[in-house]
Order: structure tokens, then sequence, then C-alpha cells
């Protein structure tokens, strides 16, 4: 069976699973638990806001390295 992950509450101290259909007749399982909300630093995320600065044209990018991976194919196979 692959990993399953799935949304679920705690309501003292039970866990109450939202999609209990998706969950296998018997098991082992391993619990996360996460903060009920958890705000964002706001000072820390405007602050990294506008700091990406790129002068590469993405698409010209995408095909260059795609030319490489192309050519290595080539070399590696024998094909010219």
């Amino acid at each position: 069976m692959a990993n399953l992950t799935l949304e679920a509450t705690i309501d003292h101290g039970r866990i109450i699973v939202a999609e209990p259909e998706k969950l296998p007749t018997t098991g082992k399982a391993l619990l996360t638990i996460l903060p009920e909300s958890r705000k964002p630093d706001w000072d820390k995320i405007s602050s990294l806001l506008g700091t990406l600065k790129t002068d590469i044209d993405a698409t010209e990018w995408q095909r260059r390295i795609r030319s490489e991976w192309d050519e290595r194919e080539r070399k590696q196979w024998g094909q010219t």
C-alpha cells in the first residue's frame, strides 16, 4: 500500500479523520501534530518581496538546458 496522508482533527484526545473511507481496515499510522493556526511573519515576507532579480529569459534558458540534455543523451547512446 502506498503512503496515505489524510486530514484529521483532534477533539479531546480523539482523532477524527476527514475522509475515513480512505483508511485501510487495519494498519499502523504515524501522527504529525500541526499547530491549529500558524500565522506568517509578514515582516519577513515583505522584506523578501521583489528581491528576486533575474535577467534570464526562462524560455531561452529551458531551450538551452534541454539541448544540453539532448546532446548528452546522443553522446551516451552513440548517436550523431
